[in-house]
């Protein structure tokens, strides 16, 4: 599941690893934060309601506020990579450049992928060590710091991004149907909504809005109405004081227990856990 930012926070770098065949259980979406991975070793499949395409060894890609993405190994290889998430406020002063009103709206005319020359991802690599050094001092000043950084990366990385050919664009016709499915579940959690609600919402049948989550995401309805849950839950626990029961309610879950059941699962720790660690 994606973690918040911690509070007070605008930027967070994380570097992680994934063992052989590591996979997403679900399609997954930032909704108060951008992300930008950069793959260090190992190759991706990712999936999204726009494209699917395969990352490799320094390749980046972009993951935007409310769009679903899930990846899997294609390969035997583990995978490292460094995920930087970062809020609107770290973006503003590039928009008017880019000619944009938000960091979404770029690209709807660029994939949300760069496969990099060498040349360049050595260039990437040098930024993305200075900010690693910054994050791990980090005192008053290294907000200021780790913004110009990002400017850095990002002015590299987008004056010369271009439209890739080999990306796969789904059928329009079944995009508009899940994102219809998707913004009926998200406005209805609290209900926890069947398939059929949802595919009534989009005037399709359950059936065929089964088969549409499962062609796009590669997941299914019933895991991503769960991991939807779940999210808004961190978000609560995370950023209100409601208690257990009333953030289980909110969330659509039947009882407490079930909710914390669930919650464990999904992210290893409880939900009382979880809010502890970001408070």
């Amino acid at each position: 599941m994606p973690l918040p930012l911690k509070a007070g926070y605008n930027f967070n770098y994380a570097r992680t690893w994934h063992p052989p065949f590591f996979e997403m259980n679900a399609a997954e979406a930032y909704t108060d934060f951008y992300g930008l991975s950069f793959l260090i070793s190992g190759e991706v499949l990712t999936y999204s309601t726009e494209c699917a395409t395969i990352l490799g060894e320094g390749d980046i890609s972009f993951l935007l506020k409310n769009r679903y993405c899930r990846s899997t190994y294609i390969s035997d290889k583990p995978r490292e990579n460094i995920l930087l998430k970062f809020t609107d406020n770290m973006v503003s002063e590039l928009l008017p450049i880019l000619g944009v009103d938000n960091f979404n709206d770029y690209f709807e005319d660029h994939p949300t992928y760069i496969h990099l020359t060498r040349p360049k991802r050595e260039k990437v690599s040098a930024i993305m060590k200075e900010m690693e050094m910054e994050w791990n001092s980090y005192n008053e000043y290294s907000e200021i710091l780790l913004k110009g950084l990002l400017h850095r990366l990002l002015v590299l990385l987008l004056k010369e991004h271009s439209p890739d050919e080999a990306a796969q664009t789904p059928d329009p016709k079944k995009n508009v149907c899940l994102f219809q499915a998707i913004e009926y579940v998200k406005a209805h959690l609290h209900e926890s909504p069947s398939l059929k609600k949802a595919a009534e919402h989009a005037n399709i049948s359950a059936s065929y809005l089964s088969k549409i989550f499962i062609s796009q995401l590669h997941t299914p309805y019933s895991t991503f109405l769960l991991n939807e849950k779940i999210l808004y839950a961190q978000k609560l626990l995370a950023g209100s004081f409601l208690t257990m029961e009333e953030i289980a309610d909110k969330a659509g879950f039947s009882s407490n227990t079930y909710f914390s059941d669930c919650f464990k699962r999904r992210t290893g720790l409880t939900p009382l856990q979880f809010r502890k660690s970001y408070n």
